[in-house]
């Protein structure tokens, strides 16, 4: 088959900042184009076996992709997932609708996981904002995908929004739901169970993520952040986290554990947000330091949903998407520069 298209200038929809040195991190080279798409464009990414790199992001009410295969210095040109732009068979039919973008995992079998919504926005008819929670599959590093599913819906209303990462757990999909508690799914028997998060004060907030260390520690970070040793029986909360919540259910925040046991926070607060700011643990979640520090300062990137995402490349190095204005942007940066 003949090599798939590379980037133009004209034709991507993405913007890659590519770090090589110091200098160049502060200074990135950019090859820019801007999504035709308004609203919630709100960008995720995913780094397969094999060092792919997918990004998904909304277009014009359907999910686009883009690959890069070389680190974040290339981007393959932004297809459609097609799976994403069709109604679900079991949602009610509306003038007006709405494809919301949720999450791109990869899976332990090297399978990419796409999460998204299809909104049936007829709150005038009925009252009821439907929301239905959908999956499609990649076994093949995002360039084609499997049927839409739909998980749920439970308790006779759809799950609504997954705004971070889904974590793998014990075969299950562990769902981060922006509202309610997270909940696992067995996508074998289609069985949707709670997966309560109880910190010491009793009560059961709802967590925008919560994601694995190397060590197996979870950690779930929401109005409040909690660690477990045990597998999520029980949790402790961790005392002076530097990363305050600001607003709908602090959202603008990203876990990423790294493969040498840190764990790396990227952050920024609302939509008139300035920069990337990072932030570390040396301890498994256990202490963070205090002082982030922040790239692009001048830069506007928006913090509110989940811009921006931050993932290891290889042993020196983490990539961060981020949206800035209606355009995606890449930056590849060096590990230790941003976890102290």
């Amino acid at each position: 088959m003949p090599p798939r298209p590379r980037h133009s200038l004209a034709a991507v929809c993405l913007l890659v900042l590519v770090s090589v040195g110091r200098a160049a991190e502060d200074r990135p080279a950019v090859v820019a184009a801007s999504p035709k798409a308004g609203g919630h464009v709100h960008p995720s990414v995913c780094r397969t076996p094999d060092g792919t790199l997918v990004v998904v992001y909304k277009g014009q009410n359907v999910l686009m992709r883009t690959r890069s295969t070389d680190g974040g210095t290339t981007w393959e040109t932004p297809e459609p997932i097609p799976t994403t732009a069709k109604r679900p068979d079991s949602i009610r039919e509306v003038k007006k609708f709405e494809v919301y973008p949720g999450t791109a995992d990869t899976l332990p079998d090297g399978r990419v996981l796409v999460t998204w919504n299809y909104i049936a926005a007829d709150q005038a008819k009925d009252g009821y904002y439907e929301r239905a929670l959908l999956y499609t599959l990649s076994d093949d590093g995002g360039k084609t995908w499997s049927d839409q599913r739909v998980i749920g819906p439970a308790d006779g209303k759809h799950l609504g929004a997954v705004r971070h990462n889904v974590l793998p757990l014990d075969g299950r999909w562990l769902l981060p739901l922006r509202t309610g508690p997270p909940r696992a799914y067995d996508p074998k028997a289609g069985k949707l169970d709670a997966f309560p998060v109880v910190g010491p004060d009793g009560k059961a907030h709802a967590f925008q993520q919560i994601a694995r260390t190397v060590k197996g520690t979870l950690l779930a970070m929401g109005p409040v952040f909690l660690r477990s040793s045990d597998g999520g029986k029980t949790w402790e909360e961790v005392k002076g986290f530097p990363v305050p919540p600001d607003g709908d259910n602090a959202e603008g925040r990203y876990l990423t554990p790294l493969p040498d046991g840190r764990v790396l926070v990227t952050w920024g607060v609302g939509t008139a947000n300035k920069g990337l700011r990072y932030t570390a643990s040396a301890d498994d979640g256990r202490t963070w330091a205090a002082e982030p520090v922040t790239l692009l300062p001048d830069t506007p990137v928006a913090a509110r949903y989940y811009s921006a995402r931050t993932v290891p490349l290889d042993d020196r190095h983490v990539g961060t998407v981020y949206l800035s204005g209606s355009t995606v942007h890449f930056l590849k940066v060096e590990r230790d520069r941003v976890a102290k």
